[in-house]
């Protein structure tokens, strides 16, 4: 159904750079009903016009135009767009040729053969380019033919042999308004697939960055554990005393850990780039619930109270897998970083309605962040403490996620006495 675009006026043919490239074919098909309803307003003011002046004759074919018009409104407003396009075509063809034959070339019929070339142009997708061809000839034939008969088809027979001035100009505005639509809709999609290339080469220019940045960072990063590693094997092979070897292989295993959660971070970052998003009703309450549980056993962690506060906010549409590992991220971090010297450390987490989206708040009185470190956080493998033993990918991590909820993150820390970080998400997804 198109009918619900179709009646904001506002959202006539929008075509911006936000639209997705198969949304022209959707776009072409709302184009279509419009321009439909712009002809039966021309047929009305024809029909009144022709009533007034008692030409009867051209009433009756008016009243059976509208009529079938409206029909073809109503086949593509439900989906049947090609049965609506081909009916059309083939009715408004044959019916303005035996028309413009039997009245008065001063009425100006022929020149709506113009827009039907170019509704024919716009209207057609590309798999059906030979019936655009068959179409295209077919007025241009039937326009060519009346030119060469000079509109006399049927010799000196005439529906009416007084022109009618009203008529003519009414048959000229609507030609011109038509066709002037429909080179706006093409200028349009043209100019929205410029902006859409030039968006989608910056992206893919941004993640050739990122690409780079992640190929060396990680190669880095990874190479770090393996020579230590090694290192320590070559050490262990050299020695005879048990104690020591022992101490190596704690070595060896804190670095193999380490290793193995480099690994799943990359893999995390990996998936969650690439899953598509699923948007649901999802419990907050739930979800903090369950990552409370899953971190109860990290290092520290007992020492750290869980203060929660939704006050009415408990439900949001959203994708769960994303928002998932966003609060564990933030949680985990601010088990991680907790300040041993507190006695009362805790770690905070609320909800509350702001406007249109939901502000989620993770606040710790942890060790906090230095103020000229705290616009790195976000970078890609960024460490901001050298108590830090993960990947750097966590936050980084959290802004993707978020980015593709359409939400965002603000940080607010005070070295020494702790983090905030707020993240606001919409309460309802638009998609655009």
């Amino acid at each position: 159904m198109t009918s619900k675009y179709f009646w904001n006026p506002g959202n006539w043919s929008r075509l911006d750079k936000n639209s997705e490239v198969n949304d022209f074919v959707h776009r072409r098909n709302i184009v279509f009903s419009q321009i439909m309803v712009l002809i039966l307003i021309g047929l009305f003011v024809h029909l009144i016009s022709d009533a007034a002046r008692s030409d009867f004759a051209i009433v009756g074919i008016v009243a059976v135009t509208i009529v079938l018009t409206f029909l073809f409104y109503v086949l593509n407003e439900r989906g049947k767009h090609r049965l609506a396009t081909l009916l059309f075509f083939s009715y408004y063809n044959v019916m303005l040729f035996l028309l413009a034959s039997l009245v008065p070339r001063e009425i100006s019929l022929g020149f709506l053969f113009g827009p039907l070339v170019g509704l024919a142009l716009i209207l057609n997708a590309r798999q059906d380019i030979p019936l655009t061809i068959f179409f295209v000839g077919i007025s241009l034939s039937a326009l060519i033919t009346l030119e060469v008969l000079d509109y006399n088809l049927f010799g000196s027979f005439k529906l009416l042999y007084e022109p009618s001035l009203f008529n003519s100009i009414i048959n000229i505005v609507s030609s011109c308004l038509i066709l002037a639509f429909s080179l706006w809709f093409v200028i349009r999609a043209n100019l929205r697939a410029e902006l859409q290339l030039m968006r989608r080469e910056e992206q893919l220019r941004q993640a050739n960055e990122k690409l780079d940045r992640f190929l060396f960072s990680a190669s880095h990063d990874l190479r770090a554990p393996l020579n230590s590693v090694r290192g320590l094997v070559s050490l262990a092979a050299m020695e005879t005393d048990q104690n020591i070897l022992n101490k190596y292989f704690m070595m060896i295993d804190d670095r193999t850990t380490k290793l193995d959660s480099f690994i799943l971070d990359i893999l995390e970052f990996s998936r969650s780039a690439k899953e598509e998003i699923k948007i649901e009703q999802v419990s907050i309450k739930e979800i903090v619930e369950e990552i409370a549980d899953s971190i109860q056993f990290m290092d520290g962690a007992h020492k750290v109270k869980f203060i929660t506060d939704f006050g009415n906010v408990d439900f949001i549409e959203t994708d769960r897998q994303k928002l998932s590992i966003v609060l564990r991220n933030l949680l985990s971090n601010s088990v991680k970083y907790h300040n041993q010297s507190n006695l009362d450390q805790w770690v905070r987490i609320s909800a509350e309605h702001a406007d249109d989206n939901i502000l989620l708040t993770v606040s710790d009185n942890g060790i906090g962040i230095e103020d000229h470190l705290q616009e790195k956080v976000f970078d890609m493998f960024y460490r901001a403490s050298d108590r830090s033993s993960g990947s750097g990918l966590g936050l980084y991590i959290v802004k993707e996620a978020l980015g593709q909820l359409n939400g965002g993150i603000t940080l607010q820390s005070e070295y020494g006495k702790g983090s905030s970080f707020k993240v606001s998400l919409p309460k309802v997804r638009v998609v655009d």
